[in-house]
């Protein structure tokens, strides 16, 4: 599961069109936030009863030899189980982190217009029609006879309602 984890994650971001979109892209970060926030949980859940049993141990647990195992075991257990939620959440973060790029892709897509909103192919900022599916992508002003984006309501240059 975590060989070549890194690889994956930077190959998936190579082409960040395909991140949310794509199959293995999507199982990934399945993976990535079951099995991360599930171990993430679990430590911190073992750092919570750690807590809990060096609180309750009440001072008998420090004796006239020093402090006995029931103070010392879960201070010894606290850093480990502290290790394990860190690791988790790591590996959750990873699969978040997916998640984060693939929607801040198709934000900037819908913004910013650079594919097809009929066929989602990607377009050059001068292109008029898609060369795929034949939309058009651009409105011309009747008024003034200037060029708009398709998601114009009205034009940029002279306020004219477009159609």
């Amino acid at each position: 599961m975590f060989k070549n984890l890194y690889e994956t994650i930077k190959s998936l971001n190579a082409d960040v069109n395909n991140v949310a979109n794509c199959e293995k892209a999507k199982k990934l970060r399945k993976k990535l936030l079951s099995i991360g926030l599930s171990i993430g949980i679990c430590g911190l859940l073992g750092v919570f009863v750690c807590f809990a049993f060096a609180a309750t141990a009440g001072f008998d647990a420090f004796g006239p030899n020093g402090p006995t195992a029931r103070i010392m075991i879960p201070f010894l257990l606290f850093i480990p189980c502290s290790i394990v939620a860190v690791i988790g959440f790591a590996i959750a973060s990873l699969g978040f982190k997916i998640v984060i790029t693939g929607y801040t892709t198709d934000l900037i897509n819908e913004t910013i217009g650079n594919t097809c909103p009929n066929c989602g192919e990607t377009l050059r900022q001068e292109t008029i029609f898609c060369p795929k599916c034949g939309t058009k992508l651009k409105k011309e002003c009747p008024n003034c006879k200037h060029v708009n984006d398709y998601k114009s309501e009205f034009c940029s240059q002279c306020g004219t309602k477009l159609d």
